[in-house]
């Protein structure tokens, strides 16, 4: 089961290429999250949208790795 609330948390650190430790890394991660928030302001409904589905694509990889291991 996929925890909506911790996919949109962990959302910004997802999008990044590389790490974000660093400068450069951190600076896109920040970027991300002020962008995924101005989304969230202005348009909830849009970005509830799009976490719904992303949270049924997780569900949907998480199901089948579950009847992967399940033959195994």
């Amino acid at each position: 089961m996929v925890n909506a609330k911790r996919v949109v948390k962990k959302l910004p650190a997802l999008l990044c290429d590389g790490d974000t430790s660093r400068r450069e890394g951190y600076n896109a991660f920040m970027r991300y999250r002020f962008r995924l928030s101005r989304l969230k302001r202005r348009s909830p409904e849009r970005f509830n949208t799009l976490t719904v589905e992303l949270v049924g694509v997780l569900e949907k990889i998480d199901q089948a790795l579950q009847e992967v291991s399940q033959k195994r």
